[in-house]
Parts: structure tokens; sequence; C-alpha cells
């Protein structure tokens, strides 16, 4: 088994990454709100580093917040998952595009 993760910005898409998962056989996906690192530091000035940082991050937008997707798949469903997801946030190399990764799950309960 696989934990599939998406962080994406544009929040206008996630119902329709949502339903293109559900058309794609994948279940039991959910949906939390997120904060990226701009955001959390955008008020931070007491630690000496922040500067630096800020001038990292510059260019995103520090007041947008964005979704992280998480689902459970088996193995053999990862690509399919991947593809589904694609097919709607297009290609996520481009910057701020979003980030798609995958952890091995080694214990799970309550997953049918």
């Amino acid at each position: 088994m696989q934990l599939l993760f998406l962080v994406i910005k544009r929040v206008e898409i996630v119902d329709s990454i949502m339903k293109e998962l559900a058309k794609a056989g994948i279940k039991g996906g959910t949906c939390i709100d997120s904060m990226g690192m701009a955001k959390s530091i955008s008020e931070m000035d007491s630690l000496p580093a922040i500067g630096v940082l800020r001038e990292i991050l510059k260019g995103e937008d520090p007041l947008q917040k964005g979704k992280t997707i998480f689902v459970v798949i088996n193995d053999d469903q990862l690509e399919v998952a991947k593809e589904a997801i694609v097919s709607v946030t297009g290609d996520l190399s481009q910057p701020n595009a979003g980030v798609l990764f995958s952890v091995p799950v080694t214990f799970a309960m309550g997953i049918n």
C-alpha cells in the first residue's frame, strides 16, 4: 500500500481532482486545508534567518492557502491515481503547480 499526497495551491480544481480519482476507482481520499512555508514565515520577524527565507521564497503568494489531498491506495493503483491527478493539474514540474508524492504504508487499520 501507498499513502499518496497531493499538495496544491489551486483550490478551485480540488473537486475535479477528487472526481477524477473516483472515476479511476480510488476511494477514501481526504482533503484538508494546508499552509505553505511562505505563509508560515510571512509574519515572523524575530528569527535572523527570516530575511534569507523570504528571499528564497520570493514569488510565492504568502497569503495563499492550499489544499492537501491524501489517500491510501494499493501499489497497483499508483499509476492510475497519478494519471487521474495529472489529467486535471497538468504538468506538476512547473513552478507552483503542486507536489505529488507517495510513501509506503507498513500498517493500516480501517481500510477496506
